[in-house]
């Protein structure tokens, strides 16, 4: 068996070019890191629109989930002053746990703060002259936190 011998020249370049492949670990792992979080600014962005207009929905008086999805002005008239304000603001918390799901999806919240948020999602879950208001929402939900409403302790179930 011959013996080879592997000059210190050999060595030094294996070990720049181990180098250079960890820093491009290290930097493809830092643009998907970044892509992640301008992911969830988006996301942030939209639930901040949505919520300006609820918010302008209640100054005007007008129940936010009958202009959108119902598209009948008259069905407006059916509900108090407090009940749009009280059906608007529904929506806001949903489009808010929408937003925590995305934000916990990405790995950008973590898991204590996440149960604490179920428990307050289950809370709204439980409103039960809102469900309607729920079961209509989860068609635009992503399956995932459509599964994990799903999933949650149901107080109006007969």
């Amino acid at each position: 068996m011959k013996k080879v011998k592997v000059s210190f020249d050999v060595w030094i370049q294996f070990l720049g070019m181990l180098g250079v492949l960890g820093g491009l670990v290290f930097v493809g792992l830092e643009m998907r890191q970044s892509q992640m979080i301008a992911q969830a600014g988006q996301q942030q962005d939209r639930t901040a629109i949505f919520f300006g207009l609820i918010g302008s929905n209640n100054e005007a008086g007008v129940d936010w989930q009958s202009t959108v999805y119902e598209a009948k002005a008259e069905k407006n008239e059916a509900y108090t002053a407090a009940e749009i304000v009280r059906r608007n603001n529904y929506h806001a918390h949903l489009f808010t746990y929408e937003n925590d799901y995305f934000q916990y999806a990405q790995g950008l919240m973590t898991e204590q703060v996440w149960n604490a948020k179920l428990v307050a999602l289950e809370f709204f879950y439980n409103q039960c002259d809102m469900r309607d208001l729920m079961d209509y929402r989860k068609n635009w939900f992503p399956l995932g936190f459509v599964n994990i409403i799903n999933t949650l302790n149901d107080e109006c179930s007969d």
